[in-house]
């Protein structure tokens, strides 16, 4: 029996590298036969050494993985990572190591290598990513350091994966009038075409898993009009004045920049929290929120996305449901200036304002045992089916408490950091074939969504369809 199973572990192996492993030149995905396969094994007495052997065709033939910035959201994807048994190796990076430490620390049988690294240094990240042979890279640092990441894994090989992009213009990069997240494609997508490899922009929670619904959808329908992406939260947290549940800055940039939407077929801009006001009511226990228009890549992606437009797409947006509170606290920090990157000198000191603003915020990994409630996040497309008109709404809804007790984390950070995690496995094990640089809604969605659920990030379907009698 001991022999049976030990063939069957080789056979996994095979399998593996029957999948491919990457090599460096030209980041090309090869693959070998069997034959070669069993050539690479040690020419030691069969029967005696099977297990040394097995040891090593796995431990050769399995990925690395990468996450870059380890805060809430790199956490979670570390954890995820570390649950398959694809990768051999996950290397947390960060110029802070003190929450990749803990992780590493806390998790039984650690395959975790945490090293200290500059994501805006570009030269040396590619040679860290050549050094330990890094298949797929997750970028879970501010924006920012999308172009020095994205830079580093063409040189070295390396997919990869990053949960939001810039929402200001790049000087001498964006084009007026373009988001970033096409000008990312526009710069990167032919070198990595080129090299065989794969960038999957802005795969968090949204954007991200509410493009992959919105693909599905669509795939369902003959015709379609319009793309809402919805997201509602009632949570409360315990013990602070004001905290916020993912990035601050990222939080305060999103909701102080004019947002951007698709109307009629073009792209509009509106003004921060005075945009496409609305009453919409989200399954309970959340029910009926005011949401305003924010500016979110999705919001437009989804708009102008070439097959969804040959659809009939012709109005799509991201749509959030903001406590008065915040709102207030955010036409604040806009009325002074505090919600930019843009660096100003005070006492002789460059800062950006927006950093200074969230100084004094909580740590989001730091909250998930204090909040309480729910968070639905979702996206509906109306279209027709058969000459009948059908609306799907394809949503993601759980409580804070329920995953913290499972995860350890937020909800928020969980919801954000499960979507890059099972990405990055199918591209790791081949499942996902598609290559360049592009937005989730390039993707085949059926891989995905049929892992969403089983894997953490609980997904329903509501279908109406009105028919005439």
């Amino acid at each position: 029996m001991d022999f049976i199973l030990m063939r069957c572990d080789v056979g996994r192996a095979w399998r593996r590298w029957e999948i491919g492993k990457r090599r460096r030149d030209g980041g090309i995905l090869n693959t070998v036969n069997k034959e070669t396969f069993f050539a690479k094994l040690p020419k030691k007495n069969f029967e005696l050494c099977w297990l040394e052997w097995v040891h090593s065709a796995l431990n050769f033939f399995m990925a690395n993985a990468m996450v870059i910035g380890i805060g809430g959201v790199g956490s979670v994807i570390g954890q995820k990572l570390h649950e398959y048994d694809c990768f051999d190796r996950i290397i947390l990076a960060d110029m802070d190591p003190i929450f990749a430490n803990q992780l590493a620390a806390k998790t039984p049988k650690s395959r975790f290598l945490v090293v200290k690294t500059n994501a805006m240094h570009t030269d040396a990240l590619a040679a860290l990513m050549r050094e330990h042979e890094v298949t797929v890279t997750c970028n879970a640092c501010v924006c920012q350091t999308n172009y020095s990441v994205l830079e580093a894994c063409l040189r070295a090989g390396s997919h990869y994966i990053d949960m939001a992009a810039d929402i200001y213009s790049a000087p001498g990069v964006k084009k007026p009038g373009k988001n970033s997240f096409e000008a990312e494609i526009e710069k990167f997508n032919q070198p990595f075409l080129d090299r065989g490899l794969a960038g999957i922009l802005c795969m968090g929670m949204d954007p991200g898993a509410v493009n992959v619904y919105a693909r599905w959808a669509m795939d369902r329908l003959d015709t379609a009009s319009s793309i809402r992406v919805l997201d509602a939260d009632n949570a409360e947290v315990r013990g602070y004045r004001f905290a916020v549940l993912f990035s601050p800055e990222t939080f305060f940039e999103e909701l102080g920049a004019p947002p951007y939407y698709v109307k009629d077929g073009r792209v509009v801009s509106g003004k921060p929290l005075e945009t496409e006001i609305e009453w919409v009511r989200f399954p309970e226990p959340i029910g009926l929120q005011k949401t305003y228009a924010v500016a979110h890549e999705e919001g437009v992606s989804l708009g102008i996305h070439p097959p969804f437009v040959e659809k009939g797409v012709r109005y799509s947006v991201f749509k959030y449901s903001i406590p008065d509170k915040v709102v207030n606290i955010s036409k604040s920090l806009q009325l002074l200036n505090l919600d930019t990157w843009k660096k100003i000198r005070v006492d002789g000191v460059e800062v950006s304002p927006v950093r200074v603003a969230s100084a004094h915020l909580p740590k989001p990994a730091q909250l998930g045992a204090t909040v309480e409630g729910y968070s639905c996040v979702g996206t509906e497309v109306r279209g027709t089916k058969d000459r009948k008109r059908v609306e799907y709404f394809v949503y993601s809804m759980d409580s804070h408490r329920d995953t913290y007790e499972k995860y350890g984390y937020s909800l928020t950070l969980v919801q954000t950091g499960i979507p890059p995690a099972i990405t990055a496995r199918l591209l790791a094990t081949g499942k996902i074939t598609e290559r360049g640089v592009m937005m989730p809604e390039a993707l085949d969605p059926e891989e995905l969504m049929n892992c969403f659920s089983r894997e953490g990030l609980p997904t329903f379907v509501e279908k109406r369809e009105v028919e005439r009698i």
